[in-house]
């Protein structure tokens, strides 16, 4: 992982010299930024996992799956990452205001507004807040919207991530309870807790959460109103 304050950026754009020209920007901007580079809605769709990228500039037309189409998609499964349409005409106000989209950006790009942008990016990013824990004796912060669900057993103690990893560590749950917000996170089970953000439905037979992923998370059935109650009130909220 980098340091906390360096950006990981997304860029999709089918014309090369559009793609360089961010780069160029953002790399003289903000110096250390990782950026990945796609040619299309497709290709960035298919490597595309909620929690690896800090911020998205997204070109809306493009040959094939255009940038709202791709934008739609991503909402689907990643509610909160940054997005930026780019774009060189006025039309599409809407479908961005539909699918949350934080700036629309002319081109060709503007240094300044393209520096905004990255401000408001690394904003959003200090503010999310997140888990620290001790991992083979190094002290890590995730964010939480990377986080998916822990599970407890025994005195261990695994992270599923949202990019598909699992991090594996020492602990107890409840601490981990301690530093995630109530309306958000929720103690599903004594081994077990869950970021609402990550659930895509409750399953009251089997009684558990059916997360987004495939995964499935158990809810102990005292609780299962309490899931059912909280998820509603995370999706109003969102």
């Amino acid at each position: 992982m980098g340091t906390s304050d360096n950006l990981k950026i997304a860029i999709c754009d089918d014309e090369m010299a559009q793609r360089r020209q961010l780069q160029f920007i953002i790399d003289k901007t903000r110096p250390g930024t990782e950026i990945d580079l796609f040619e299309s809605g497709e290709a960035f769709l298919a490597a595309f996992r909620p929690g690896i990228y800090d911020l998205i500039f997204m070109d809306i037309l493009m040959p094939g799956m255009g940038g709202v189409d791709a934008t739609s998609k991503i909402r689907s499964i990643d509610a909160s990452v940054p997005i930026v349409f780019a774009t060189s005409s006025q039309d599409h106000a809407m479908e961005g205001y539909k699918n949350r989209v934080i700036r629309y950006l002319m081109k060709p790009f503007n240094p300044t507004e393209v520096g905004e942008v990255l401000e408001l990016a690394a904003q959003m990013k200090g503010a999310q807040g997140g888990v620290s824990v001790r991992v083979n004796g190094k002290d890590m912060t995730f964010s939480y919207e990377k986080i998916c669900y822990v599970e407890q057993s025994s005195h261990t103690l695994y992270m599923h991530m949202a990019n598909g990893a699992t991090i594996q560590l020492t602990g107890k749950l409840d601490d981990i309870e301690a530093q995630t917000p109530d309306d958000s996170f929720m103690r599903c089970h004594k081994s077990y807790l869950v970021n609402l953000a990550h659930v895509k439905n409750v399953d009251k037979d089997l009684q558990m959460f059916q997360m987004k992923d495939g995964d499935s998370v158990h809810i102990r059935r005292e609780s299962i109103r309490e899931a059912n109650r909280l998820l509603a009130e995370y999706a109003l909220k969102g």
